[in-house]
């Protein structure tokens, strides 16, 4: 069986696949000792995971079973990442001035939406019309995310204002963001203007897709939100994963020192 081909039946995004296709195609002709090799130095472990991840499922679409690619392959050991900062509510602000002023549709749209839905960027581009339902009175976004698994995300009030104004617009057929040779609009192009605006604006720090995120998960766990909820919310499959997610700003720290008086 083909990668390619094993990673479809697996579920992955496109984007994923397409990462993970990558990955081994840099491995050569032995992507286990070229694996090896990468841990070795000591990598981030945000760095290492998708590259033991692309390595293993190589294996399985070449007929390895679960045993055997377990005693071959290295565990996936790195250092720390150190976690990205979320917006704080002052930058956050500056954040969406900066993207109605800068920011042409349909990249202004998903800028708008990101921090407000916690979406992957991959899951943002990779809309449909057909995602925006309602779903017990509630309107928000119902797709199949990673791991091919369903996914219901509301959407509050200003989410649905922006999408409601790109669509009354717009008027896609298909793909929500179109981008080019009626496909939807790529990750990439997103990207690309994150890293302008915090070029323009530095005072918005390592902004990215994955800093949004990562900032919607922050603002819901500042307003009281559990962590059950914030984990359904991203799509995380283990909570651990969302507990590595969340870190307390320092007005949240200075919130909990007040109140203990």
């Amino acid at each position: 069986m083909t990668l390619d081909r094993h990673l479809q039946e697996q579920g992955l995004l496109p984007s994923t696949r397409s990462k993970y296709a990558s990955i081994v195609a840099a491995g050569g002709n032995d992507p286990t000792e070229w694996l090896r090799q990468k841990l070795s130095k000591r990598l981030p472990i945000g760095t290492v995971l998708p590259l033991r991840a692309a390595v293993k499922h190589y294996l399985l679409s070449e007929g390895y079973d679960v045993e055997e690619i377990k005693a071959l392959l290295p565990k996936a050991r790195g250092r720390s990442s150190g976690h990205r900062e979320a917006l704080s509510p002052e930058q956050l602000a500056t954040y969406y001035l900066a993207v109605e002023d800068e920011c042409e549709d349909p990249v202004r749209t998903i800028l708008l939406l990101l921090p407000r839905t916690g979406l992957r960027i991959s899951e943002a581009c990779n809309l449909r019309r057909e995602n925006l339902v309602r779903r017990g009175g509630v309107s928000g976004l119902l797709f199949r995310g990673k791991r091919d698994e369903e996914r219901f995300v509301p959407l509050n009030k200003p989410a649905q204002k922006a999408l409601s104004e790109f669509l009354s617009s717009a008027e896609p057929e298909d793909w929500m963001f179109e981008g080019y040779l009626d496909g939807p609009i790529s990750p990439a192009a997103v990207r690309k203007v994150t890293r302008a605006l915090r070029t323009k604006y530095p005072d918005l720090g390592e902004l990215s897709p994955h800093v949004l995120r990562h900032t919607c998960f922050t603002m819901a766990l500042r307003r009281g939100a559990d962590l059950r909820t914030i984990q359904a919310l991203a799509g995380h499959k283990n909570i651990t994963t969302t507990a590595r997610y969340l870190h307390p700003d320092a007005g949240m720290l200075r919130d909990a020192v007040e109140n203990l008086e």
